[in-house]
């Protein structure tokens, strides 16, 4: 099995890598994960972290850019074009709602959604992955290592990846859909902890008990380790709410 950031996608008639990947970035961009004037990682970095090749990454950017999204420049390093107007004419031309599903509710009801829904994936993936998910996990893992100086971008494209993948091995749809949604609340926030002393770090090693009990197989270590994940996302963006 491909095990990738795109493990387990639905590829149906032509429905291209290049185009699943535009996909990405778009549900990025719209939830903001990806904000204005952020800038891309490069071609070779991304096609790391989603596991395609440079061709494909360098596709889906054009396919993004041609929907106003994404500015590219010959010599220049590519940036999100995301204000709100820009968004608009976006949404508009694709008849999408104008707000992300999850900031639509208060903290305590989306995290105590996670709890559920994340808890259990944690459970199912351990039941369910393999030694080719396990090694994505610990390529991914290796890959943050090096991101306690990086732009925190980086390192949050990385976290949307895994835990994308994670809830791909639960073999739930519906649950995937669910953590999807879930995951998108308070991006803005949430790179705000991240920015701060040691809050990368804290988050890597948080994924690495989370891995190490997905390695053994044990649904309720996996379960245990996600909602210590969890808790501790709340507790810092509930904490960083109040200050404002």
């Amino acid at each position: 099995m491909e095990s990738t950031a795109f493990a387990f996608e639905k590829t149906l008639q032509n429905k291209t890598k290049k185009d699943i990947l535009a996909d990405r970035l778009v549900s990025m961009i719209t939830d903001g994960l990806l904000r204005d004037g952020d800038v891309l990682p490069s071609e070779r970095d991304l096609a790391q972290l989603f596991g395609v090749s440079r061709e494909t990454v360098r596709g889906a950017i054009s396919q993004v850019s041609g929907y106003g999204l994404i500015n590219v420049s010959q010599g220049a390093k590519s940036r999100i074009c995301a204000t709100e107007s820009e968004l608009g004419a976006y949404r508009k031309r694709n008849m999408q709602d104008d707000s992300c599903f999850a900031n639509r509710f208060d903290i305590e009801s989306v995290f105590e959604s996670r709890f559920v829904v994340e808890g259990a994936i944690a459970r199912r993936a351990a039941m369910n992955i393999d030694d080719e998910g396990i090694q994505a996990l610990e390529n991914m893992l290796e890959a943050q290592a090096g991101m306690f100086d990086a732009p925190v971008l980086h390192f949050q494209l990385s976290d949307e990846s895994f835990h994308k993948l994670i809830s791909e091995y639960a073999r739930n749809d519906i649950l995937a859909g669910y953590s999807e949604d879930l995951f998108a609340f308070g991006l803005k926030i949430r790179r705000l902890i991240l920015q701060e002393p040691g809050g990368v770090e804290q988050s890597y090693r948080e994924h690495c008990h989370i891995v190490e009990a997905l390695k053994l197989r044990d649904p309720d270590a996996a379960e245990r380790a996600m909602l210590a994940h969890l808790d501790s996302i709340y507790r810092t963006t509930r904490a960083r709410l109040s200050q404002s």
